[in-house]
């Protein structure tokens, strides 16, 4: 087993490795092969690739954004994971983001990946967004902590800072009349506030 920066001649294989596994229904992408191709060649180091015999099984995309590093993409073979090769993959991608002298780590996750970035020392945070039309005119009074508040042309976005509890999204997703609540999970390079 080999974990590396992935070379420019495999970015494609990568990239297609991501979709196949985290796109399967081939639904329209939130990032194009144009877009992983600019930011690999901003940021190489952060294209990191789990080999197994020449064979690529795992991968994780990582991208510049201001003060932080976003983990945008972390996928493993089927048949290849609960082998301890994400912890790998994890650990190899951070080393490198630290390199880069960002604040912290930052991603969204669902599902059985949430756990495993709260067992890797991620703290959690709530991401709501709402379109404008439904924003609840009480919201501020929910008693939830917003952390931070946007408004972008087509909704408000919510970070919210709550003890990690799956069932919260859905809660969540009522009162806020939101069309959409993850969680996003944070590592941060040195202690200090959420925002």
């Amino acid at each position: 087993m080999q974990i590396t920066i992935i070379p420019k001649k495999d970015l494609k294989l990568a990239d297609d490795l991501q979709q196949q596994i985290l796109n399967p229904t081939h639904k329209r992408r939130y990032r194009t092969f144009g877009c992983i191709h600019k930011n690999y060649n901003k940021e190489p180091s952060l294209f990191i690739g789990a080999y197994d015999k020449g064979k690529l099984i795992g991968i994780a995309f990582g991208f510049i954004k201001k003060s932080k590093i976003l983990l945008g993409e972390m996928a493993i073979l089927e048949n290849y994971r609960n082998k301890g090769i994400g912890q790998k993959l994890l650990s190899f991608f951070e080393k490198q983001a630290k390199k880069l002298n960002k604040k912290y780590i930052e991603l969204g996750a669902w599902g059985s990946a949430e756990k495993f970035y709260l067992k890797n020392n991620y703290k959690p945070l709530i991401f709501v967004q709402i379109y404008h039309q439904d924003v609840p005119k009480n919201y501020k009074q929910l008693e939830f902590e917003i952390i931070k508040e946007t408004n972008y042309a087509d909704s408000k976005r919510l970070w919210i800072k709550k003890k990690y509890n799956p069932k919260l999204k859905e809660i969540l997703k009522k009162k806020f009349n939101a069309y959409n609540v993850i969680y996003l999970f944070r590592k941060e390079f040195w202690s200090r506030n959420y925002f």
